[in-house]
Order: structure tokens, then sequence, then C-alpha cells
């Protein structure tokens, strides 16, 4: 069988390109992992700026970043504050920025979690 230099040219390249996807597969988990809780604390604000942030409850939205000043967009400890109210419904907070997405879902009382993670609008 007769293989011809760019046959192998191109085998190589995308072999390349392959290690290269690799490598930046691998530095986003260590930035997730690194940067990403799971869990909301009090103080973790409800806003991303460009992107979609919202608080919901039973898949309603309750409140939705529309260009807020940054002072007046509410805090994870806001949201509890609204499901304390209403806690038998589900709670939950969504944040889709240019390069991450995350979900949370109120479990138990000041408890929110992590349940869903993305690459985000990018």
């Amino acid at each position: 069988m007769h293989t011809s230099i760019f046959a192998e040219t191109r085998i190589d390249a995308y072999s390349g390109e392959d290690t290269q996807h690799e490598a930046v597969v691998t530095d986003y988990k260590r930035y997730w992992a690194r940067y990403i809780t799971h869990h909301l604390s009090d103080e973790d604000i409800i806003g991303v700026g460009f992107g979609h942030a919202s608080i919901t409850r039973d898949g309603v939205p309750v409140f939705e970043e529309d260009g807020q000043d940054p002072d007046m967009l509410p805090t994870a400890a806001d949201a509890e504050r609204m499901a304390r109210v209403e806690p038998h419904c589900d709670w939950r907070i969504h944040l889709v920025s240019l390069r991450e997405e995350r979900h949370y879902r109120r479990e138990d009382e000041g408890r929110w979690v992590l349940y869903r993670r993305g690459y985000g609008l990018s």
C-alpha cells in the first residue's frame, strides 16, 4: 500500500489538533473544579451582565436580569427569602453568561445546589 507524504501530513495535523482540543478541555475542567462551587452562598449575586440570570418558582420566572444596576441585583439570600414564603415549590436559580452556564436548585432551607452546568452562550 502506498501512502503519500500529503496523507501523512494531514494525519499528523489532525492528531495535533486533537491534542490541542484535549488540552483545552482539560484546562476548562480544571477551571470548573477550581472556580465553580457546587453551592451558592448568601452573598452570591443573581446576575451575569451579558447573558441571562433568573430565579424561577415551579418553572415560572419571579426575577429576570434586565439591565438593572449591578448594585440592585438580588443575592442568593434574597432568593432564599422568597423561597421561604413558598417552600413547597420548585425554586431554581439560572446563571447563563458568555463563558459558563450554571443552574441551581433549592434542596433544603438555605441550600442551593448546582444541578447542571454548561459552556454558556459562546
